[in-house]
């Protein structure tokens, strides 16, 4: 059983020139998804009740089907869990403010964070600009591994 679990959490990482990459993750009414939108896509709010993917649907007459969405997600209901687990305990390691030297060049910069949300808490965010947590691409790597 987890100690923390989350509602939702949201990486980021890019620059203002660019754009940024995002990966969602969200739990909702009982089931969990992962998604990524790259720097080309319009960002999403993950506090957006409409913003949701599941399977199965439900027609009519009570019979499941898988419902096709446009962009790819990944079910995360069942590593719900152990997600939680893994996250928190790089999360729980982290400050919360990684501020390096800015480049005089905005294209140059590199700027990451975190949004997330324990149940029965605020809202928390983790970021940083040219200046990372030692395990920073072991936990991107870890995020990476639930995509489809």
């Amino acid at each position: 059983m987890a100690q923390t679990r989350l509602d939702f959490l949201v990486f980021y990482r890019g620059n203002l020139v660019s754009g940024f990459d995002y990966v969602y993750i969200k739990r909702h009414e009982g089931h969990a998804f992962w998604h990524s939108r790259d720097k080309a896509q319009e960002a999403k709010d993950i506090t957006d009740i409409d913003f949701d993917f599941y399977n199965p649907h439900f027609n009519q007459a009570g019979q499941a089907f898988n419902w096709r969405y446009r962009e790819q997600w990944s079910d995360m209901t069942t590593s719900w869990d152990d997600f939680t687990d893994k996250a928190m305990r790089y999360i729980n390691t982290w400050m919360t403010a990684y501020p390096g030297p800015s480049q005089t060049e905005p294209s140059l910069n590199d700027e990451w964070g975190i949004r997330f949300k324990v149940p029965s808490e605020n809202e928390r965010m983790i970021w940083g600009l040219n200046a990372y947590p030692a395990n920073l691409q072991s936990f991107i790597d870890f995020l990476y591994t639930f995509a489809n």
